[in-house]
């Protein structure tokens, strides 16, 4: 072998050791970062949609729960060059892992290759900062949401807007096959904003257009703009988000059981405070945000592990969408008839389960029959005898038998005062009377455990048999002359609503309502049936997006105080059912 051959033989060897990432002679071995790529990839082998064993039970036999997790995306996950894997996404791995009773293992995805390095079942679960998209439905399944990520509008400092709406006929920037496109496209699509679209190759590129004046506003992610546009009195974040991105665990289609494993852990480290350490660690110390996830009661005082989780995949019997699809009938339980002479609250919570129920069958171009009767939903949803069961509150002890849909309203306790009665704390009623409803139960002890924590000795309680007389009882010239009135929100809020420049509720100091306690209702479904479910869950995100859901329950609360329904990008129509106002054919 001549020199020139020996030299080529040597190029080549050397070209093959870098690009497969193995060491040279040598040198010490790094970690190999595989960048993002546009590049389309060749899609992997046809994998079962219908696993017949959980991943729950793979992991606890493997003893290794193997996620997919991005290598540079911080704050969310970074690998460093010590081969060190950090952030939050890393760090909420370790801790499902650890409480799971199994070593967690890092397995590198990029954007292209998550979802389908989970189909192909390279992966265990997908926890790469990745957003619960509609699109991706069809193919993985997604826990609730852990971080409530947006794609945001970034103006110049001295900009007038104020609302996307004031961003009409000018100038947005975006990356090229990011998210911020497909924010743009969603975001003019819903609304019909129309707007002057450039795209940019790369984020700098398209801040350096904000900053040159070339465009008007750029849309991002906001946790990376808050990451590279650091300078203050430079540039600032439209309040209203573009579109939302929350951020979701991905895992197989249809494996009840890990989804349940999987959700059941994040409430735990919710209301144990764990997940608030993650995020403090990985965030600048700050808190978790709130109200990101609303947990079912009776979580538990210990972790789910995995030997708690049913190790198959139960499918239901019969699926819904079909039936829907040839017979076009939704039954629907837990609503039944009211009495003429049933308190006002019944009647209103009545109406709004109704005209809830009537507005999925508007949509979806169906009928509603009502299933009469008080058989719980854990006993008539696995049955087959509905499809839907409204106002039931979602909680982990019947989580083993039907699905909850997220909580589309909140009531609990609450202090109805005088809006200038000179209330502004609860330690403000020290020897003044107070009403509360006698047929409410526990409501004596809660108030009373109140008040000793206030400090508040009460000169009197008065008991209030009916509903409709509260307001009256603190308004009018009376012998009774109430200070406030202690009940349901459900039951004040009528009062309210009657009487809004004399009453209102005792607010915290930053001017929000308070609530001594909160229940919340949701719609129970069947189990696993996850084509209806997403019927259902989509159907109510657009009522969201679209004011129908706020309409709906004025009747029963303000709407700045309905839950937060996480949305999900993606197209107004799913299986042949509209999602939107307008209905299908």
């Amino acid at each position: 072998m001549n020199a020139t051959k020996r030299i080529a033989l040597g190029a080549l060897v050397l070209l093959g050791l870098l690009i497969t990432g193995l060491p040279l002679v040598g040198q010490d071995a790094v970690p190999t970062l595989v960048p993002p790529t546009l590049v389309p990839t060749v899609p992997p082998p046809f994998v079962d949609g219908l696993p017949s064993e959980s991943g729950a039970a793979l992991m606890s036999s493997a003893g290794v729960a193997r996620f997919g997790v991005l290598y540079n995306e911080p704050p969310f996950a970074e690998l460093n060059v010590r081969g060190e894997l950090s952030g939050f996404d890393a760090d909420l791995a370790r801790a499902l892992a650890e409480v799971w009773g199994v070593t967690a293992e890092f397995v590198q995805v990029t954007r292209q290759t998550g979802v389908e390095m989970l189909e192909a079942g390279e992966i265990d679960l997908l926890l790469a900062a990745q957003p619960h998209l509609r699109a991706l439905d069809s193919r993985i399944e997604f826990s609730e949401s852990y971080y409530p990520s947006a794609q945001v509008m970034l103006v110049r400092e001295g900009d007038a807007a104020q609302s996307l709406a004031e961003m009409t006929g000018r100038r947005i920037g975006y990356v090229m096959g990011s998210r911020g496109e497909t924010a743009v496209q969603e975001w003019t699509r819903r609304t019909g904003i129309q707007v002057s679209a450039q795209p940019y190759v790369n984020f700098d590129q398209a801040l350096s257009a904000l900053n040159g004046s070339e465009i008007d506003g750029l849309v991002e992610n906001r946790v990376r703009i808050l990451r590279f546009v650091t300078q203050p009195g430079i540039a600032r974040i439209l309040t209203e988000p573009v579109m939302n991105e929350p951020f979701a665990i991905g895992l197989r289609r249809q494996d009840v059981n890990l989804r349940a494993l999987v959700n059941r852990t994040l409430h735990f480290f919710l209301i144990s405070g764990r997940l608030n350490e993650i995020h403090r660690a990985n965030f600048n110390n700050i808190d978790y945000p709130s109200n990101t996830m609303i947990p079912y009661i009776n979580v538990g005082d210990s972790a789910p592990t995995l030997s708690s989780v049913p190790g198959d995949v139960p499918y239901p019997p019969n699926y819904v969408v079909p039936r829907l699809q040839s017979d076009r009938v939704l039954r629907v339980a837990g609503i039944n008839d009211v009495p003429p002479d049933a308190p006002e609250s019944v009647r209103r919570l009545d109406t709004v389960h109704r005209s809830l129920i009537n507005e999925f069958a508007r949509r979806w171009n169906v009928s509603v029959v009502y299933v009469p009767g008080t058989t719980p939903y854990f006993e008539l949803l696995p049955a087959g005898g509905a499809d839907l069961y409204v106002g039931v509150v979602p909680d982990w002890n019947g989580a083993a038998l039907v699905d909850f849909t997220e909580p589309y309203l909140v009531h609990g306790r609450q202090l109805m005062i005088e809006t200038n009665g000179g209330v502004n704390s609860f330690g403000d009623l020290r020897g003044k009377a107070v009403g509360y409803f006698i047929d409410e139960p526990g409501a004596v002890d809660a108030f009373n455990e109140q008040a000793l924590s206030a400090r508040a000795l009460i000169d009197d309680l008065f008991q209030l048999a009916n509903e409709n007389d509260a307001a009256f009882a603190m308004l009018a010239a009376t012998d009774i002359n109430l200070s406030a009135v202690w009940g349901d929100s459900l039951r004040l809020y009528p009062h309210l609503q009657a009487n809004p420049d004399t009453l209102t509720l005792l607010k915290d100091p930053d001017g929000n309502p308070l609530y001594y306690s909160r229940e919340y209702y949701a719609m129970a479904m069947p189990r696993n049936d996850l084509d209806f479910t997403l019927l259902v869950e989509y159907t109510m995100q657009e009522m969201i997006l679209d004011g129908t859901m706020a309409s709906i329950m004025s009747a029963v609360i303000d709407p700045s105080g309905i839950p937060r329904v996480e949305i999900w990008p993606g197209s107004s129509t799913y299986l042949g059912f509209s999602l939107s106002g307008t209905p299908s054919g």
